[in-house]
């Protein structure tokens, strides 16, 4: 399963959006001992979905990975909620949807902590 998140990892930094959404769900080991493994692979799926256009499908996915994120301390999670906010563009930040999750991903340490748009 680690090989499968750098694989989700190597295809997002090379814009492979779909191949990225493939190999990073089959990363997620969901046991409740690996939630840090877990909210990388996550993130990088969340902005995989943004990368395709999938906005809304995005944003659920990174909501899941803020509450895995919740008990996590580390610059590299910031750094990956950044990257994933840096994704949302201005049309989408102007859309509803976008609105909404923002309100929601509010409440959550790691959102917050990135100085996040609304």
């Amino acid at each position: 399963m680690e090989l499968a998140a750098e694989f989700g990892h190597c295809f997002r930094d090379l814009g492979r959006s779909a191949q990225a959404t493939e190999r990073g769900a089959g990363s997620i080991f969901g046991d409740g001992l690996n939630n840090r493994s877990d909210f990388f692979a996550t993130m990088v799926q969340a902005e995989a979905y943004i990368n395709q256009g999938e906005a809304t499908r995005g944003y659920e996915i990174a909501m899941s990975a803020l509450r895995l994120g919740e008990g996590l301390k580390s610059a590299r999670c910031v750094q990956y909620v950044r990257e994933f906010q840096d994704r949302v563009t201005d049309s989408m930040k102007r859309a509803a949807e976008f609105r909404d999750f923002a309100e929601q991903a509010r409440g959550f340490r790691l959102w917050r902590q990135v100085g996040a748009p609304s």
